[in-house]
């Protein structure tokens, strides 16, 4: 498919966006249509202006739907959540040169559909270097060996989950104001996933995982995978 003109009309970011680390708040510079449906994920065009790129999605599977940005490694980029069938949900990320997946995830459960897409040119604003990586497991129903202790604001930090239990589990992290600002995303039992998140300002941060067990029913938060940590002032 051919690349998408800057032309084409901006797309703002509206509600419910996730406010991941790559997520702007910006109109896009192009758009592209994603269309999720039970078995597909289909986009009109897969090769992409770099910098701030507005995907437009369309929910026509008969569940509810999610729609993620990663880069080639798995990294979340950006996400919208609780898409229902038959409504559309706007998403702006901004995306330098490389290669990225777009997944959709009918249901909100299972490995979702994805589909390549390619950013191209000089534009985009590339992710802040880690200060350092914390790696650290997943089970059923904690991070056993999660330690967030002495991180300041400011930093950034390069988290790698190693999933040790029976089923997927993620990891997002809240600011104090309880929006979303980054998260490994779902990872299979075996799988290893990771985020870059800079913590901006102080205050106490939220981390947790809401994916929904598979024996319950109940969401994770529910069966204490969550908790709370303090960054600092620098």
């Amino acid at each position: 498919m051919s690349t998408l003109s800057r032309t084409l009309a901006p797309l703002a970011a509206v509600g419910a966006l996730i406010a991941l680390t790559a997520c702007s708040t910006a109109a896009a510079d192009v758009t592209v249509d994603v269309t999720g449906t039970d078995d597909a994920c289909t986009l009109s065009a897969d090769v992409l202006d770099a910098g701030n790129i507005g995907f437009e999605f369309t929910n026509k599977a008969g569940d509810v739907n999610e729609l993620y940005v990663l880069k080639s490694n798995g990294d979340v980029v950006g996400e919208v959540e609780n898409v229902t069938t038959g409504t559309k949900r706007s998403l702006v990320v901004d995306l330098v040169a490389g290669d990225y997946l777009v997944r959709c995830k009918p249901g909100q459960t299972g490995d979702g559909i994805e589909s390549a897409i390619t950013g191209t040119g000089e534009g985009g604003t590339a992710e802040p270097t880690p200060d350092r990586t914390l790696t650290f497991e997943s089970v059923e129903f904690r991070y056993p060996d999660l330690d967030v202790d002495g991180i300041t604001a400011g930093e950034t930090i390069r988290f790698e989950m190693a999933n040790k239990g029976s089923q997927a589990h993620e990891f997002e992290v809240l600011d104090p104001d309880g929006n979303a600002i980054g998260e490994v995303a779902s990872t299979e039992p075996g799988g290893v996933s990771g985020a870059t998140i800079t913590f901006e300002s102080p205050g106490v941060y939220t981390y947790q995982c809401i994916l929904v067990d598979e024996n319950t029913g109940k969401q994770h938060t529910e069966l204490d995978m969550t908790g709370t940590f303090e960054v600092a002032e620098a």
